[in-house]
């Protein structure tokens, strides 16, 4: 079974071929199919500092997994059907395990061009940032490692009333989610017996995007949130997030830029800063956070190339984790990714008691 990533890769490898011109195509279809397929191989080395460190044996850690993504959505005048199924399977030191995920599964009916519900599981993905969303409060957290991989959603209903204008206000928008927790729905959500109600009003006001949120719950505090985005050049967007409980000493923020330069440089960076900190097993548990990623598309001419270097950097014990990369486009939406990912911090910092002190990361994706 260690083989499968690299069967994966030969069946990847097996669909490659010249540029072809499909007159299917260009018919308009009442579906739409799309997703990766990924394989994957990590070699890790171990941190002797770690409090995990004796649990495990002294050699390095070897992962092999493969992920396949399926994005399927199904049209039928006003009636939607979107959905989205993961697969892993994961090979570490020898443990195979595999998992089937629905991510997202749900009905959309638009009633007229400005008012739509959408019933089933969904991730709404609110919020600006790039590496964490503190007003994200109906989505699971990101992966650091990864911000831009899908998420699985949650069992809820959501109306949106969405309208355009003419003038300085050119958008507004509202939506409303309605969703419930316990032992049996949305567990990993909450197992607590509970009603959650999202309010968010959206605007495009001044070529600012804006977002009012009340989040209501009916056993514990409610929250408010906002979150803004605006180009102030061409080439450089600033965005922040804020996000309160009531009634409670509790609050958190973010503040962040990306930068495009003239030769193709891209530079994104984020500060963010809760005032209590959140359970150790989640990321970005800490206080304050400053993360930076600087990506160069085709340096020095590499046609089809990037390199990219990121660093997450806890301010509080001032340990770290660094991430260099380079990533090649083939023909046929092939992508090869292969990064050094190496934490490091004094002993009892997060980064400096990670189990896995640096890690060769190669990702081979297909995407169709």
């Amino acid at each position: 079974m260690k083989a499968l990533p690299l069967i994966l890769c030969v069946a990847i490898l097996s669909h490659a071929g010249d540029y072809d011109f499909d007159l299917d195509a260009i018919e308009v279809k009442p579906y739409t199919l799309s997703g990766y397929l990924k394989g994957e191989n990590k070699l890790q080395g171990l941190n002797d500092d770690s409090p995990l460190f004796h649990t495990k044996n002294k050699d390095s850690i070897k992962t092999y997994a493969s992920e396949g993504d399926v994005k399927f959505a199904y049209f039928q005048d006003a009636l939607k059907l979107d959905s989205e199924v993961m697969v892993n399977y994961n090979d570490i030191d020898g443990a195979y395990s595999d998992k089937y995920t629905i991510a997202q599964l749900f009905m959309q009916y638009k009633f007229d061009q400005n008012n739509l519900i959408e019933v089933g599981k969904k991730a709404p993905n609110w919020g600006k940032g790039y590496f964490v969303n503190p007003i994200a409060f109906f989505d699971r957290k990101k992966d650091p490692n990864d911000p831009d991989a899908s998420r699985e959603g949650y069992v809820m209903a959501n109306y949106r009333y969405n309208k355009s204008y003419d003038g300085n206000i050119r958008n507004v928008s509202f939506d409303l989610i309605v969703m419930k927790s316990n032992e049996h729905m949305n567990d990993e959500f909450s197992q607590e017996e509970q009603n959650h109600v999202g309010m968010k009003a959206y605007f495009l006001a001044y070529d600012t995007d804006i977002d009012l949120i009340y989040y209501r719950r009916s056993e514990q505090s409610d929250k408010v949130g906002l979150d803004f985005s605006k180009n102030i050049q061409t080439n450089i967007e600033v965005h922040g997030e804020f996000a309160k409980t009531l009634g409670e000493d509790d609050y958190a923020y973010l503040l962040g830029f990306k930068y495009l330069t003239a030769f193709d440089l891209t530079i994104t960076t984020e500060y963010f800063y809760q005032k209590n900190q959140s359970s150790k097993s989640e990321p970005f548990y800490d206080h304050q956070y400053v993360m930076n990623k600087f990506s160069q598309k085709e340096p020095f001419n590499w046609l089809y190339g990037a390199i990219y270097y990121k660093n997450i950097y806890n301010l509080g014990d001032k340990s770290m984790q660094n991430s260099l990369g380079a990533t090649y486009s083939f023909k046929n939406n092939m992508l090869l990714d292969i990064s050094y990912n190496i934490n490091d911090g004094q002993r009892g910092s997060e980064y400096g008691s990670k189990l896995v002190q640096d890690t060769l990361w190669t990702k081979l994706y297909w995407y169709f």
